[in-house]
């Protein structure tokens, strides 16, 4: 594997993307005649080890630190390894729309297999395919290669571009229940029959919408930049909304004290005790499709 940082540019007539090697990390999404749709910030840090922000970071094979037994677990890397790892680009099946990724167990040290394996190496192979145009899909696959089933979480932590947090809203979720992760120990709640709004305080949620209930699709009405942005799931059980408010924004290193309110996460995930877990054999795909209304 070429553990250079290789950027690559995607241009076509809809729309244009920005994609590194380095975590299969789209940075950008474009359509044409639209500003930018996924957001990150000025200055971004290309470190082997370290994750890249914004875009959309692969979080695999756990989400944060994990989450076993009802209780936050203390698993490093956070997110995972798959966004500090560099993956195979499959110039073949790629053109200037669609770009095909690979990562497998022969990628990542022993140790962080069987932290994923429960104990047991694990042993996969994972594809994730973008394709740019009107629409924009992400697609990770994951497929157990071993002996032994295993179990993972997974999200696309999805950054997206807006004019002003404290001047959107976020419908689809009402009705749906949902776990407060700023305040300790995580309680219940469920969403009012009313929109998501942000004050500036942090918000930091994941619901619980299964991709094939009510709460599947997600828009972001963004009266700021005239615009709403669909975000359309399948493979997933939860679907986290996170932005850290000022204050969390002051303790987050490479995020400029004037940024946060540039952005929201909308995220397709399998989290916080709804894990994906592969017989030997066995694949699942999580997808999350963005477009603009």
């Amino acid at each position: 594997m070429n553990d250079c940082f290789i950027t690559r540019d995607f241009v076509n007539d809809d729309a244009s993307a920005t994609i590194t090697d380095y975590g299969a990390h789209v940075l950008d999404w474009t359509p044409n005649g639209q500003p930018k749709v996924l957001w990150h910030p000025r200055a971004i840090t290309l470190s082997n080890g370290v994750a890249i922000r914004g875009g959309i970071p692969l979080v695999f094979p756990w989400f944060n630190s994990g989450f076993e037994n009802g209780h936050v677990a203390d698993k490093q890397p956070k997110h995972g390894f798959a966004r500090i790892s560099f993956w195979h680009f499959d110039e073949a099946s790629s053109s200037n729309a669609v770009a095909r990724y690979t990562l497998t167990s022969d990628d990542v040290p022993d140790d962080l297999l069987r932290t994923m394996g429960g104990g047991e190496k694990a042993s996969f192979h994972a594809t994730y395919e973008v394709r740019c145009g009107k629409e924009f899909q992400a697609s990770f696959t994951v497929t157990n290669d071993g002996e032994h089933p295993f179990s993972y979480d997974e999200a696309l932590h999805t950054y997206l571009h807006v004019g002003d947090v404290r001047r959107i809203s976020v419908t689809g979720l009402e009705g749906a229940t949902y776990f407060d992760t700023t305040i300790e120990g995580h309680p219940t709640r469920v969403q009012p029959d009313e929109p998501i709004t942000f004050d500036g305080t942090m918000t930091d949620s994941i619901y619980q919408a299964a991709s094939d209930g009510e709460n599947a699709v997600v828009r972001v009405h963004d009266e700021t930049l005239g615009r709403t942005i669909v975000v359309e799931k399948s493979g997933s059980h939860n679907t986290v909304v996170w932005n850290p408010g000022e204050q969390g924004a002051a303790g987050i290193g490479d995020i400029a004290n004037d940024e946060w309110p540039g952005f929201v996460c909308v995220e397709a995930a399998n989290n916080h005790g709804t894990p994906v877990t592969l017989a030997p054999g066995e694949s699942h795909t999580l997808s999350q499709t963005l477009r603009v209304e």
